[in-house]
């Protein structure tokens, strides 16, 4: 995974995923999914993933 900053401040991800990976992805966004979702892009399905695995490490998230 490689992160660049962009002049936004933001931090723009390249990664590499498997392909069943990126298919669960396409479903959840073309609203495939079982459950309700609000993600409208990649990027929100994205920060939703590593916002539970943070929680799931026990990561404290502060919002700056």
């Amino acid at each position: 995974m490689v992160g660049i900053r962009t002049k936004w401040d933001k931090v723009q991800l390249s990664v590499t995923i498997y392909p069943e990976h990126a298919r669960i992805i396409e479903k959840i966004l073309r609203k495939e999914y079982s459950k309700p979702i609000a993600h409208k892009n990649a990027s929100e399905v994205i920060r939703k993933a590593i916002e539970y695995y943070a929680d799931y490490l026990g990561v404290r998230l502060n919002d700056n």
